[in-house]
């Protein structure tokens, strides 16, 4: 909300800046009209600062709007990107957002962390190797990992093949 008292002020000591000049006008004595234009100067520095003061609270205003700009046009962006991504469960229950193959737009489908994905951040899930069927996905934006896939047994170590 922007301060009135600030450009209030700067008229007032304006106004009494002014009052002042006029009773100069009349003053014939040195001392007196000294004292009154000690009197006015003071008046003018007062509406000087009331000025700066409003000045001041108006850039910040401006700087606070574009802010707030720039905030609104981030989360119009984010939920246009967040279209492009759907809900999967990928086996043993881990949920994941993929791109949609219709909004690839040239972009390799890619898997992104469902809690970043939720607190408005796109963080691509990053392979880090798949050890018996089981895939294990890190998310560098929050640091989860996630194992996914259904697990399968290696064969014996020692299974002998009975020929016949």
């Amino acid at each position: 909300m922007v301060d009135i008292s600030a450009i209030a002020g700067a008229l007032s000591s304006l106004k009494a800046a002014n009052d002042v000049a006029q009773a100069m006008i009349g003053i014939h004595d040195a001392s007196v009209f000294q004292s009154k234009m000690i009197e006015f100067q003071a008046k003018i520095i007062e509406a000087n600062n009331s000025a700066f003061a409003a000045h001041d609270e108006r850039s910040a205003l401006l700087q606070k709007i574009s802010d707030l700009e720039k905030q609104v046009a981030a989360l119009e962006a984010w939920e246009a990107e967040k279209e492009r991504f759907e809900l999967r469960e990928l086996p043993p229950g881990v949920f994941v957002r993929v791109l949609k193959p219709s909004m690839a737009n040239g972009e390799p489908i890619h898997r992104i962390c469902s809690k970043c994905y939720e607190d408005g951040k796109k963080s691509i899930l990053q392979s880090a190797g798949t050890v018996h069927g089981q895939e294990t996905l890190n998310c560098h934006g929050c640091g989860a990992k996630m194992i996914v896939g259904v697990f399968q047994a290696p064969p014996p170590r020692n299974a002998r093949v009975a020929y016949r």
